[in-house]
């Protein structure tokens, strides 16, 4: 089991009555994913779906780069998708990818990969503090976190500076990917600030808390900030099956 995902899972209760996947189904245009398998070294075989729609868009019109990871409400696990995707697209393509904690309202990727917040996003955009001194590597291969940095006071107008779009520009020549941790778009408006900047967005909904009605809006209100929205990932699907079905018919498919 990979040191995120044991980092992550920390932070939950133990629940015994059902069985919590973290990642349930991906879907893109209708297309769903099957559900998710962690192999031993932790990496989810349903992530590395996702990596492939990334990689692969259905319609390819530009290179997908950066992606912004948001809910529509707070817990329901935007960072834990955020934070895997991200481990799973540095071990399984190999590439250079910069997770972002753009979430200013309540950061948590320091936590998780176990850094520094003493200097991070807002210090590059906000201070225009040299981008390399605040970028930290993680203990997994070619993933690095841009932490949060200080709370703005207003943390929507962060993501309006002009010097967004030069980061971004810079980040692209040196990471394959940039993934960024975004606000709740119910809950705070920084996301539609920063919808219009990024080429892709990933939409997390958590099975039976994620309204449809606030899930059809947060979509709808990304696209109008300007947003292109990728896919939409159903988190922490719950299986009510008593566990001694389960072992008796087997995993579902």
């Amino acid at each position: 089991m990979s040191r995120t995902f044991d980092a992550l899972r920390k932070a939950e209760a133990a629940k015994d009555k059902v069985v919590e996947s973290p990642l349930s189904t991906f879907s893109v245009d209708g297309h769903k994913a099957p559900k998710i398998q962690w192999d031993t070294n932790g990496s989810a075989v349903e992530y590395e779906s996702v990596a492939v729609w990334l990689t692969n868009p259905v319609n390819r019109g530009q290179r997908l780069q950066t992606v912004m990871v948001v809910s529509s409400h707070s817990g329901t696990g935007s960072t834990t998708t955020a934070a895997l995707l991200a481990e799973t697209l540095a071990k399984v393509k190999k590439r250079r990818v910069l997770i972002i904690d753009s979430n200013f309202r309540t950061p948590s990727l320091n936590m998780v990969f176990q850094v520094k917040n003493n200097g991070g996003f807002t210090e590059v955009v906000s201070d225009s503090l040299p981008l390399d001194a605040h970028i930290q590597p993680t203990t997994r291969e070619n993933l690095f976190v841009l932490t949060s940095g200080r709370i703005a006071n207003f943390p929507a107008e962060v993501f309006e500076s002009d010097l967004i779009d030069q980061l971004i520009a810079q980040l692209k020549e040196k990471f394959d990917f940039i993934i960024f941790d975004a606000a709740p778009v119910g809950e705070f408006p920084d996301a539609f600030a920063l919808a219009p900047k990024v080429d892709s967005i990933i939409m997390v909904a958590q099975s039976e808390k994620t309204s449809i009605e606030d899930a059809q809006r947060a979509k709808l209100n990304l696209e109008r900030a300007g947003g292109r929205i990728l896919g939409v990932v159903l988190n922490r699907q719950v299986d009510y099956t008593p566990s001694f079905l389960r072992r008796f018919f087997g995993p579902a498919n």
